[in-house]
């Protein structure tokens, strides 16, 4: 059951079909109308919401398109836009009370100026954990970097109830490809522990691609999914992942420009799907030859 008080959502008629494919009436949600650009005032909707105390009070979202705006009812001119690749991470933390506007907006502008400091220069090489270069072709591993401070925050426990928390942490979790018959995209890219799958890099016009069994590694822009997929052709710009180090010499990977970044969604204990799901703290790597 879900205790917390469902979020207001405002849209256009046109926007709808969002609801289906997101599947927004399950996540706790109210919806309403809006006829044109000209209706949308920020005011009148968080008076709408006030005279609504079963609504969560703190905020409201105004959709559009594939862009999310959170507002913060008490100040309209505080808000926050995101993607629909975000919307479940956004939107759980802000229903959970779990961030605010101010702190998501703080979170990015650190991560951002992270990213910054680590923009991929022409002559970009793919370094292992021992910072060794990786010529094109050769195969090495990718785990996932456990944060010792921090427990897995998975879905289902129940395979880690009663284990002490040092033995929760995903310091042995690694990338692979699922294939998946219900995928529109065919592989997709998961973590789970054991030995991962062997990928492999290319470069292309200076540009580094990541590669598995001859695909490469993409987010297709024609989806709504956040998955990342493994495909035959050369990924777009739009598609493109990039590849940033940390100054421990682990990598963040991320959409092209650093525009969003991937992270683990885990289902199971046991089992993760890799996407563009914009946690806060974003899932870093640890390349292995």
């Amino acid at each position: 059951m879900n205790k917390n008080k469902p979020i207001h959502y405002f849209m256009r008629p046109e926007d709808s079909d969002f609801l289906l494919i997101n599947n927004t009436t399950e996540d706790n949600t109210i919806v309403e109308y809006f006829d044109s650009e000209e209706d949308k005032d920020l005011a009148k909707f968080a008076e709408i919401v006030k005279t609504k105390p079963n609504c969560n009070q703190k905020h409201f979202i105004v959709y559009r398109g594939d862009d999310y705006c959170a507002v913060e009812t008490d100040n309209v001119e505080n808000t926050y836009i995101f993607s629909s690749t975000r919307e479940p991470f956004i939107m759980s933390k802000l229903v959970e009370g779990l961030e605010t506007i101010d702190t998501l907006i703080e979170e990015d502008k650190r991560f951002k100026a992270m990213l910054a400091k680590h923009v991929p220069q022409p002559g970009f090489k793919l370094r292992d954990a021992n910072g060794e270069i990786i010529p094109d072709g050769k195969g090495f591993s990718l785990q996932i970097v456990g944060d010792p401070e921090e427990v897995l925050d998975k879905e289902d426990d129940e395979d880690t109830e009663g284990l002490p928390e040092e033995e929760k942490l995903y310091d042995d979790d690694w990338l692979f490809a699922f294939s998946d018959s219900t995928e529109e995209y065919g592989y997709a890219l998961c973590a789970s522990p054991g030995n991962g799958d062997i990928f492999e890099c290319e470069t292309i016009d200076d540009i580094v691609y990541l590669k598995h069994e001859g695909g490469y590694l993409y987010f297709p822009t024609d989806s709504n999914s956040s998955s990342i997929y493994i495909g035959e052709a050369v990924p777009t710009k739009e598609q493109r992942i990039e590849i940033y180090y940390d100054d421990d010499g682990d990598i963040y990977l991320t959409a092209f420009e650093g525009s969003n970044y991937v992270d683990c969604d885990w289902i199971k204990c046991s089992f993760g799907v890799i996407g563009l799901y914009g946690s806060t703290k974003p899932m870093k790597l640890r390349i292995h030859m």
